[in-house]
């Protein structure tokens, strides 16, 4: 008999999920796959302000552990002028980190959706999947290498 694993989940919110009532209330961020055209896969973390839902960070490499989310969200912030009050994601595993969780501590809130809801974290899931229909579906990359 084959013991399944049940996925780690994140605990708690640390701060109740808000509407975006202004700019820098709430920011949505979530990941999305695909592949080159020799099938390797490449990930894009895309995160938007949910109140003027503009586009805050667009991040496109072949794997993007938690210390390089965290990198690149330090740079999102000092660029924008400081994080949003909160930060709303899904429990995959570089939202539920512990990176993650001490880089946001003090500064801003996590808002996590509940699993299996994601219309709950609508405005990414909508940029992502304009993103899917207006470049990946129509475009072949041959490497995720940026041009020197």
């Amino acid at each position: 008999m084959k013991v399944r694993k049940i996925r780690k989940r994140a605990d708690a919110s640390t701060t109740p999920i808000a509407e975006a009532h202004a700019p820098k209330v709430v920011w949505a961020i979530d990941f999305q796959f695909d592949f080159t055209t020799d099938e390797r896969k490449f990930k894009i973390a895309s995160m938007v302000d949910e109140h003027s839902r503009q586009s805050v960070l667009n991040m496109v490499e072949g794997s993007i552990p938690a210390e390089d989310l965290v990198a690149a969200l330090e740079k999102v912030f000092a660029l924008w002028g400081g994080p949003p009050q909160v930060l709303r994601c899904d429990n995959g595993p570089e939202f539920i980190s512990e990176a993650l969780r001490t880089f946001c501590e003090d500064r801003l809130g996590i808002g996590y959706v509940p699993p299996g809801q994601p219309w709950k974290n609508g405005y990414i899931e909508s940029f992502n999947n304009r993103v899917r229909d207006e470049c990946l579906n129509m475009n072949e990359f041959h490497s995720c290498r940026r041009p020197s």
